[in-house]
């Protein structure tokens, strides 16, 4: 009984020694940022969003994370929390899983290689948006905005 307690002891002591972060990133794929689908919105974040150097869920206004050091503000945005009075963003209309994939497959068709259609804006997705807003002689910032979706054909 003795080495049993003592045995017991060592091993509660090495499981504590271990870190363990309760706001890691889920399991499951995600894009080269740290981004993945949440699409049962447990985050409260809508139905994407990021985990990035072990800070909450977050999204990612504009393609640059609001923890980096180059985000260029020091206040922290507001995450989700389980209280039903907490204030979220909203995903844009534009960024929405099902609109990506539109866009995705369309610039698949039209030859600028976007990878996958899984309704991810990956970095792929955003260099291919690139590509057609030059050859089609738009402003050159690669998001999904009105007129880009216009210029595609496609309807949301």
């Amino acid at each position: 009984m003795k080495h049993f307690k003592k045995i017991v002891i060592v091993f509660m002591c090495l499981a504590l020694s271990f870190p363990y972060n309760m706001s890691s990133a889920h399991s499951g794929r995600t894009d080269s940022s740290g981004g993945h689908h949440d699409y049962k919105n447990a985050s409260g974040l809508g139905d994407y969003h990021y985990h990035c150097g072990g800070y909450p869920p977050h999204l990612h206004e504009n393609g640059v994370c609001p923890y980096s050091s180059s985000a260029g503000n020091s206040t922290k945005p507001k995450t989700a929390t389980s209280s039903s009075s907490s204030v979220t963003k909203k995903v844009s209309k534009y960024y929405q899983s099902s609109v990506v994939k539109k866009v995705q497959k369309k610039l698949n068709k039209l030859g600028y290689k976007c990878g996958k259609a899984d309704g991810i804006y990956g970095t792929k997705t955003k260099n291919a948006i690139k590509d057609f807003q030059s050859d089609e002689g738009m402003t050159v910032n690669g998001e999904i905005k009105k007129a880009l979706l216009k210029k595609l054909k496609i309807n949301i």
